[in-house]
């Protein structure tokens, strides 16, 4: 008879035992505006930083680009 086994992913687990402690989950996404608060700061840091992590919005802002430099 074999036996019956539960395959633990150990960085879900945490993460699990954080949220029922109360801690409020957030992506790193999440964390950089907070920290960020006002676009106005830094428009081309922030915007740099999301670019090189997330191909959409970099296809966003070269598309958005694109079309202000073209008018």
């Amino acid at each position: 008879m074999s036996k019956p086994y539960v395959k633990l992913d150990k960085s879900k687990a945490a993460w699990r035992r954080m949220e029922a402690a109360g801690a409020q989950l957030m992506t790193w996404f999440g964390v950089a505006c907070e920290l960020h608060r006002d676009w106005r700061n830094d428009i081309e840091g922030l915007g740099a930083l999301f670019a090189s992590h997330i191909p959409d919005y970099r296809n966003l802002i070269n598309s958005y680009t694109t079309v202000q430099n073209s008018k």
